[in-house]
């Protein structure tokens, strides 16, 4: 039921009610003139005295129902002016109802559109997470790399301490070594091969004209490295490497410069001059 109709059937209900009352009211002064006739007939003198009391009853009745002539025209004025004002809020409720109508049809595009720009921009944040996880992915794997190289940084860098530490032994060595050089009358183009380092050892046999000694390859002797032998302080000849052992080495004896008979438990030198 629209919203006219309800107001028309509250106005039929009230008007309803206001009738009832209308005809209640009518029927408490109704007097029922034709028993009164009757009475009148039978009790002709009883109706002739009643005649005057009749009619000022009839006209306090004409007199209640003018009154409630101009009431009820009254109340319908009162109806008409509210049914005018209903029928002005009605047009007004119209008027109001046609503009939500209006701005929910608005609304109603502005809610599709709403939905197309959140569809999109679902869209759009899915594709940003994927790349954001991307570029996350991305960044795991530089910064692996990235630790990756401090610690092989960290590592070179330490290479390169240790090689600095190096260098300095290196070079306080190469200085030792030049002291060295340089005291015996050496330097960088003299030929050393044939001469061993300085070493004292001892004889350990001796069989004809070969003895083998206690150094060998591991002290720094080579095949044509020369020794003198003594004892005491007596001096006894020189040998010439033969043939070496890691610790030991068998030794020829040179006759042009024997002067004794070489035995077991001598000495042997390489820097007797």
């Amino acid at each position: 039921m629209t919203l006219i109709g309800k107001i028309f059937t509250i106005l039929i209900f009230i008007m309803s009610l206001l009738f009832l009352g209308f005809s209640i009211n009518v029927y408490q002064t109704h007097v029922d003139l034709q028993l009164a006739a009757t009475k009148a007939e039978s009790t002709t003198q009883s109706l002739k005295t009643q005649i005057g009391v009749l009619e000022t009853e009839k006209t306090t009745v004409e007199d209640s129902l003018k009154r409630e002539q101009v009431a009820r025209a009254y109340a319908l004025a009162a109806l008409e002016t509210q049914v005018t004002a209903i029928e002005s809020d009605l047009a007004q409720k119209e008027d109001i109802v046609k503009s939500t109508e209006a701005r929910a049809n608005d609304l109603a595009d502005a809610l599709r559109i709403a939905e197309e720009t959140k569809s999109q921009l679902t869209t759009e944040v899915a594709q940003l997470r994927k790349d954001i996880n991307d570029s996350q992915l991305r960044t795991d794997t530089f910064f692996a790399q990235i630790l990756t190289l401090n610690d092989e940084v960290n590592h070179l860098n330490s290479l390169k301490a240790q090689a600095i530490e190096r260098e300095s032994q290196l070079r306080n060595q190469v200085g030792r070594l030049a002291s060295v050089v340089r005291r015996n009358g050496l330097d960088e183009f003299s030929d050393t091969a044939d001469k061993p380092p300085a070493l004292d050892g001892r004889v350990i046999a001796v069989r004809s004209d070969l003895l083998q000694i206690s150094l060998g390859q591991d002290d720094g002797l080579r095949i044509g490295h020369h020794l003198d032998v003594y004892r005491g302080a007596v001096y006894l000849g020189r040998v010439k490497i033969r043939e070496t052992q890691p610790s030991s080495a068998v030794c020829e004896i040179i006759p042009k410069f024997l002067k004794g008979q070489i035995r077991k438990d001598d000495n042997v030198v390489t820097n007797l001059n």
